[in-house]
């Protein structure tokens, strides 16, 4: 008899689960609007809800969670989640966890992304790996020596909220600098409105890029320096193998086109060092698959 866990990706819009085997196949997968605007009592509703569309008749014994920002247990709150404040509400977790009948593992959801895509495309070939969210904001998982890193808290990885300048753009988290006020697909947009007046999002911006426009040339010029930057400071700290893109803005090809000789020009150290920079391969399923993965780890059924 096969058993099963629950994985669920809490969004800013959506709430998505996938129900997977004792091997990590998927075998079914839902996805409903998480409803924030609504409430906190409505988004827990509607995660129940998901859970039980996913499940079916199949009995599951965990679920996993990734959400935006971190979670502490001593205070039942998510920490760090700006674009999203409905769920930063105390209580969501605390509730989601007296409502299920099976344990509940929480992660960051860049984390999820992290185990999704370790597994998938880097397991056996690398051990130590950065999994970067280029999206709505800009957040990451780590993979230090085969196994997740949360830190000693779980706020490992917030390389979105790394300052680049300290005298830099203001970032919705309220700091100035942070490499989320310039990479991520709002932020894009902001930046490019800035220079020509038009409001466009960054697939149109790059639209623009390749078709000679000055602006989004130099747009971009700027993006994948500050990008290379930031890669190369983070692998000179962890002597990372590989980096993962993964989120909307990370399908912009420019990324795997300018951004890898820029970070190996500051790289420090051995030379001839050469970081990978990867596209996210599971496309959206990494984060509800990485959150499934925790309630398989929870079965032991996988080490992470």
């Amino acid at each position: 008899m096969d058993r099963y866990a629950v994985g669920v990706d809490l969004g800013g819009t959506k709430v998505e689960a996938c129900l997977v085997d004792g091997r990590g196949t998927i075998v079914t997968r839902k996805r409903i609007a998480s409803q924030p605007h609504l409430g906190r009592a409505r988004v827990v509703e509607n995660i129940l809800r998901v859970i039980v569309l996913a499940a079916g008749r199949r009995s599951f014994e965990a679920v996993g969670i990734g959400t935006p920002g971190t979670y502490c247990p001593a205070h039942d709150t998510l920490y760090g989640a700006p674009h999203s404040p409905t769920y930063e509400q105390p209580g969501l977790i605390g509730e989601l966890r007296e409502r299920l009948p099976v344990p509940l593992q929480v992660e960051n959801d860049a984390n999820c992304l992290a185990l999704g895509e370790f597994f998938y495309s880097c397991a056996g070939r690398y051990r130590t790996v950065m999994a970067v969210i280029l999206g709505t904001g800009v957040g990451s998982g780590l993979i230090l020596d085969g196994r997740l890193f949360r830190g000693s808290r779980g706020n490992a990885g917030e390389i979105g909220h790394v300052s680049i300048d300290p005298n830099g753009r203001m970032c919705q988290c309220g700091r100035r600098g942070c490499v989320e006020a310039y990479l991520s697909g709002p932020s894009l947009s902001r930046r490019f409105a800035e220079l020509t007046g038009l409001m466009l999002q960054p697939e149109e911006i790059f639209a623009r890029c390749r078709s000679g426009d000055a602006a989004a040339e130099g747009l971009f010029a700027e993006s994948c320096r500050i990008m290379a930057e930031t890669f190369a400071n983070l692998a000179n700290v962890l002597d990372l193998e590989a980096i993962i893109l993964g989120g909307g803005v990370s399908n912009l090809p420019v990324w795997y086109e300018q951004v890898g000789p820029l970070l190996e020009r500051s790289l420090f150290g051995i030379p001839d060092r050469r970081i990978p920079i990867i596209k996210a391969g599971l496309g959206d399923s990494a984060g509800v698959l990485g959150a499934a993965y925790l309630g398989l780890r929870q079965m032991g059924l996988m080490e992470f």
